[in-house]
């Protein structure tokens, strides 16, 4: 986790843009027990920079999951393939919702 100042301002606008929820899992911050965090898509010692096109809304669990990982190893295949990017990929082309469970559709796209 980051222990870059974010200025109250983009932190709002991380917030606002991100409608309250997880940009990862998309939960909503008020289904949550603990508060929504700034998290660096890039992180800063990936050379990840603080600014809006960088931050997403991230519950606690995303966010200590994901860590600071760019990418990772898929088991079926073991390729090298990059995470989820809130800002680059769309949601419902990654993932699919079954019941409480979120399912990875395999279509990884390499960007």
């Amino acid at each position: 986790m980051s222990k870059t100042y974010i200025p109250v301002a983009l932190r709002r606008q991380v917030y606002e843009r991100a409608k309250a929820c997880c940009e990862y899992c998309l939960i909503p911050d008020v289904a949550t027990f603990a508060p929504h965090e700034i998290d660096h898509i890039i992180a800063e010692k990936h050379s990840g920079r603080t600014e809006a096109e960088n931050l997403a809304l991230s519950c606690t669990l995303c966010n200590k999951h994901k860590g600071s990982d760019l990418a990772s190893v898929d088991p079926e295949t073991g390729k090298i393939v990059p995470l989820y990017h809130p800002r680059q990929d769309i949601w419902h082309e990654h993932f699919r919702l079954s019941g409480s469970e979120f399912v990875p559709l395999q279509q990884f796209s390499g960007n």
